[in-house]
């Protein structure tokens, strides 16, 4: 696949940052952030829908809620009903979250061309918004033409991946790159290579995509941080070919730079979904147990009446701790931001942090960024800074 060029100037980025600065307030280091779909009142359909971020402390308590506009030059939403769209990351001081430049209530917005990331900084301001080429499958092609993007991680202001699964010919989907101006097929298409990615992530400078479909798991796509086209994916994970995985977050516990322990969310509510948590022994990666989650905070290895799966998945461990893991729930209307901790022993309880609330949901969770400015828009920011304003709702 070539790289498909389209132009951002880098004054848009800079104006996009003082536009929408006011939706902010300033986020506070070590909080979470979690992808919040719908507006309260209409029921989430495959329509677009309201698109917002909300923080809350790792207790649970509500800090804010980042808003993106749902009508013109700034609009930024995505489907109510696609459960696999909406996976925000944390990396390198920057999150970013995919979705679409589409009106509210656009009719299947999922499948439409009019892709879009934004990236916001430590202080909650959006620095980058990057709409992607809307050709489809005529040049230039559209990343994820016809179909669902789900995950975008930044390594700066401009620079990102992003994941998802395409339609039609050539075939789109998998893993992509981007400055904000080309556009780059990083993950293989090739027969047997998988090009339904769900979400992405960064740990111990490699690209990591989840999927099921193709691989069942956690792939690694092509070495450390690739920007080439055409890289293979490697499955490190084998979750088994009924998995449905979703997020998912790993350790280095012993500083050899090697991940070793890992976390994945299954969506399903069978057995073996939940929470799962793998360890490596020696090249070999093995599963030590899968939870289900209930409404009052019991876990449960085996399905059973009202317990739900999980999505959005991030973490943290130490030596002294254990993990403590932050997830969002199943449920399709009003699901759950939840807390397990892992200190050794298989976890037996969750605690319920918020809930999404009627004719919300929440998908992805992710840690707020550290501070690291902006290139070429420090000014701006310092500006945004001092008229944006802490927007607290319940």
């Amino acid at each position: 696949m070539k790289k498909n060029t389209m132009t951002l100037m880098t004054t848009s980025v800079c104006a996009a940052v003082v536009a929408q600065a006011a939706n902010a307030g300033v986020i506070t280091a070590g909080n979470l952030l979690v992808s919040r779909y719908g507006d309260g009142t209409t029921a989430l359909t495959s329509a677009a829908a309201a698109v917002a971020i909300n923080e809350y402390s790792t207790a649970g308590t509500s800090i804010q809620s980042i808003a993106f506009a749902t009508t013109g030059a700034n609009q930024f939403t995505d489907s109510g009903s696609a459960t696999s769209n909406g996976y925000l990351n944390t990396y390198n001081g920057y999150v970013a979250i995919a979705g679409y430049n589409a009106a509210a209530g656009t009719a299947s917005v999922a499948g439409t061309n009019n892709k879009a990331v934004q990236v916001l900084d430590s202080t909650g301001n959006v620095v980058n918004r990057a709409v992607f080429p809307t050709g489809g499958t005529a040049a230039p092609v559209s990343p994820f033409a016809g179909n669902n993007i789900r995950s975008a991680i930044a390594t700066s202001a401009t620079n990102f991946y992003a994941t998802g699964t395409s339609s039609g010919t050539p075939n789109t989907g998998g893993a992509w790159y981007s400055n904000s101006t080309t556009y780059t097929q990083v993950s293989s298409t090739v027969t047997g290579q998988p090009t339904n990615m769900r979400n992405v992530g960064i740990f111990g400078g490699q690209l990591y995509a989840s999927s099921a479909s193709g691989n069942f798991g956690v792939s690694a796509v092509g070495s450390g941080l690739t920007t080439s086209a055409g890289q293979t994916s490697n499955l490190i994970i084998n979750a088994g070919t009924s998995a449905s995985t979703y997020g998912f977050v790993m350790f280095d516990t012993n500083s050899d730079s090697i991940m070793d322990l890992a976390y994945l969310a299954d969506d399903r509510t069978a057995t073996g979904g939940g929470l799962q948590k793998w360890v490596l022994s020696g090249s070999t990666w093995t599963n030590s147990w899968s939870l289900l989650v209930n409404a009052t905070g019991n876990t449960s290895a085996s399905a059973g009446t009202g317990f739900a799966g999980i999505r959005g998945l991030t973490g943290t461990w130490d030596a002294v701790n254990g993990a403590k893991l932050y997830a969002t729930t199943t449920e399709a209307n009003n699901n759950r931001l939840i807390s397990i901790l892992d200190n050794g022993s298989t976890p037996t309880t969750a605690t319920n942090l918020a809930s999404a609330g009627t004719n919300y949901a929440f998908r992805g969770v992710a840690f707020t960024p550290g501070a690291i400015p902006a290139p070429g828009c420090a000014a701006l920011v310092g500006l945004a800074g001092l008229v944006a304003s802490r927007r607290r709702r319940n």
